[in-house]
């Protein structure tokens, strides 16, 4: 067993690991090869004009070209999330292909989920996974703090480990700059939203080594539906330190409260007009719960240091490393189901406190070396995370009550009919290398990972354990071509493992779930040009899920698999100086092929066959309407399955967008640091239904939000 007295000697054994674990064989060929070495810089803050990104790190953990990465990866920048005023990360992604957010709708504004080509999504921040407890207990991260949205699509376990089946949402948080900016923001809305906000960065000394940046945010807002209420404060100071140019440290920190969290709720899907139901379709704006019931809250903290260190004229080392905690709690009326003769609902009280407390760790060693005409950039990791996730729930009698009557809420003091308490401890070390090699215009991307993973479960109120103990290797390899005239065809494979917890008849721990993706698309991007087209053709398959075993159906058999087949188009292009153009359109497939129950050869819930939206905007900057900037969109949201087994669909919906910006220092020199803006979302404000996971738990889509917004730059 190793010891380590301090952190440093810890840090130092890792970068050690780290840098033996670099593929021996390419270090030895550079004695006789020219070394090509730079050193990686801090990533600039002003963006290109548009939403076109050149660059992200997701796919590679390096600065790499879009054009050149053989795979499907998209960006948001802080740009759009300003025109489109994006308050939520799901908010933001909208306008991305093939990413199914807002399933929840209405009913989930304090959380985001989303889907990729049929499976979950993975969420990263700064490089590092967004731990917490599952569901509407998990952490939301705060979009105002962000930089930018960085989405691989696909399996990426090779680089981030267990999940990532769907693909990775990597958020970057904003960071400390050289450049005096500062930004205070005020916006009204419908629905009572009110929210002052503010952004401030610049340098602490005179030399530059020492940078600042604080983000505040305070918000509180309802919904569409009655009688209810999300409050949040979130503060998030920064600092970076650079003393020369070899090193480079920034800590992030980041505090959320909500004394209120918003609400949580599900509907069946006979009184939304989905299933027959004689007494028909209820008011969806209505609170069908005791209002003195709700009081769910959430406080959430992190503390995380990215720190980089150009070791010498090879090696450079990085480190990203964070501490988080998560408290939610969870207590409301929740709708179970339709009674029998389909004339009431039923509910329940429930009471879910939950904590979370992480530690992630991320070291790299890169360089960049040739080996002859073939040029390399060798990245080698080794990352850890560990952490305690307690849950407990407590569930109240059933009650029933009549949605249709003038007292459509059930009123009742809960008493408890049921609680649950675990306590989970994970551990996860995962051990990889990729190289990115470059000959004669070819792009070759190769990886490999192992990863050791340890969950343990305990059951507070039995005193029983399950454990969980599970290794797995991933791989990915992708080859791309781009030519002089922008034209990037690519062609790649990945995977991904997931563990499961839980046992199945014989108490046989389950196998990790595995996926296996193939892809080829074609990538445009002129030279010159502030441009991105991507088109991916794929095939995912998700093998050994779990399934109802036919022999004892109180358990689970893993004998089940889904496979996803699609296409997905998207572009971002700033045509003119004014004119900004944003297109996607994705079509899956996604089917069980094998199951011992009746989903088998049926569609997964939730996912849409088809999505697509388009985004306009144009900025005037002379004439009468100079400072003036118009954007208008379209979604649209395809139909999806409502349960396992097929037999009911969501209809599908086009939703329209607006925003209005207007800078009036073109007739008042005094206001040039002044901007206006309008955001109008679902334009026509339809009602429709966001998803279902089956009959009884359905969730309304959002209807149409205002949002008058006032800010100062100085």
């Amino acid at each position: 067993m190793i010891k380590f007295n301090n952190l440093c000697q810890f840090q130092c054994y890792i970068w050690m690991l780290t840098i033996g674990f670099t593929p021996l064989a390419s270090l030895a060929a550079t004695s006789e090869a020219t070394l090509l070495v730079t050193a990686a810089k801090p990533t600039a803050e002003a963006p290109l004009p548009g939403y076109a990104a050149k660059q992200a790190e997701v796919a590679t953990k390096t600065r790499s070209s879009l054009v050149a990465v053989p795979q499907f990866v998209s960006v948001v920048n802080r740009q759009q999330m300003d025109v489109q005023s994006a308050t939520t990360v799901s908010q933001a992604l909208r306008y991305n292909a093939g990413i199914s957010v807002e399933r929840y709708g209405a009913f989930s504004s304090g959380v985001d989920f989303a889907k990729m080509r049929g499976f979950e999504a993975d969420y990263y921040l700064d490089g590092l996974r967004v731990i917490g407890n599952s569901g509407i207990w998990g952490p939301q991260i705060e979009a105002w703090g962000l930089q930018s949205v960085e989405v691989l699509h696909g399996p990426s376990s090779t680089l981030y480990g267990q999940g990532g089946t769907g693909g990775i949402i990597s958020m970057v948080s904003r960071r400390p700059s050289a450049t005096q900016s500062n930004q205070v923001k005020l916006d009204i809305g419908n629905h009572n939203t009110r929210s002052l906000s503010l952004d401030s960065t610049g340098t602490l000394t005179d030399d530059e080594q020492w940078l600042y940046r604080f983000d505040g945010l305070a918000v509180t807002r309802g919904s569409q539906i009655e009688d209810t209420k999300q409050q949040r404060l979130y503060l998030a100071p920064s600092v970076t330190w650079q003393p020369n140019d070899r090193t480079h440290w920034t800590l992030l920190t980041h505090y959320l409260r909500e004394p209120k969290s918003g609400y949580y709720d599900t509907l069946p899907a006979q009184v939304l007009g989905l299933l027959p139901n004689p007494r028909g379709k209820i008011d969806t704006d209505k609170n069908y719960s005791d209002p003195s019931h709700e009081k769910s809250t959430r406080t959430q903290y992190d503390i995380t240091s990215l720190f980089e260190y150009q070791l010498n004229d090879r090696w450079q080392l990085k480190q990203n490393m964070r501490y988080a905690h998560v408290n939610s709690a969870v207590r409301r009326d929740f709708t179970r189901a339709v009674t029998a003769d389909e004339s009431q609902l039923t509910a329940v009280y429930q009471d879910s406190p939950s904590t979370s407390d992480s530690l992630s760790l991320d070291n790299q060693a890169i360089t960049q070396f040739s080996t002859g005409p073939i040029s390399h950039q060798l990245l080698g990791g080794l990352d850890y995370q560990t952490g305690k996730l307690d849950k407990d729930l407590t569930v109240s009698q059933t009650v029933t009550f009549d949605p249709w009557s003038s007292d459509y809420r059930p009123s009742f003091d809960p008493v408890p009919a049921s609680y649950t308490s675990t306590t989970q401890r994970f551990n996860r070390v995962g051990l990889y290398s990729q190289d990115e090699l470059q000959w004669n215009g070819w792009h070759l991307l190769l990886g490999g990972r192992h990863d050791w993973s340890q969950m343990r479960t305990n059951n507070n109120l039995t005193h029983t354990r399950t454990e969980s103990n599970d290794t797995a290797w991933s791989y990915r390899a992708g080859l791309s071509y781009p030519f002089d005239n922008g034209l990037a065809p690519w062609i790649s494979t990945s995977t991904a493992f997931d563990p499961l917890t839980g046992t199945d008849a014989s108490g046989a721990p389950f196998k990790p779930t595995k996926s296996t993706q193939y892809e080829t698309g074609v990538k445009f991007q002129p030279p010159g040009s502030n441009m991105m087209t991507t088109l991916a053709l794929y095939q995912l398959t998700q093998r050994d899920v779990n399934t109802i075993d036919p022999l004892n159906p109180s358990y689970y058999t893993q004998t089940g698999e889904v496979r996803s087949r699609g296409v997905e188009l998207e572009s971002r292009a700033a045509l003119t100086d004014n004119l900004n153009l944003m297109m996607s359109w994705a079509w899956v497939n996604n089917v069980v092929t094998s199951a011992t129950d009746d989903t088998r050869g049926r569609h997964p819930i939730a996912v849409p066959a088809q999505t697509g939206s388009v985004w306009l905007d144009y900025r005037f900057k002379q004439g009468p309407l100079q400072g003036l900037l118009i954007g208008t969109g379209a979604r649209y949201l395809g139909a999806s399955w409502g349960d396992g087994e097929n037999t009911y669909k969501v209809p599908s919906v086009w939703l329209g967008d607006v925003s209005i910006r207007y800078t009036p220092g073109a007739w008042d020199a005094r206001l040039y640091n002044m901007e206006l803006g309008l955001t109008i979302n679902n334009v026509t404000n339809k009602s429709y239904v966001a998803s279902c996971t089956s009959a009884p738990y359905c969730s309304i889509g959002i209807e149409r939000t205002v949002i008058g917004s006032l800010s100062w730059y100085f």
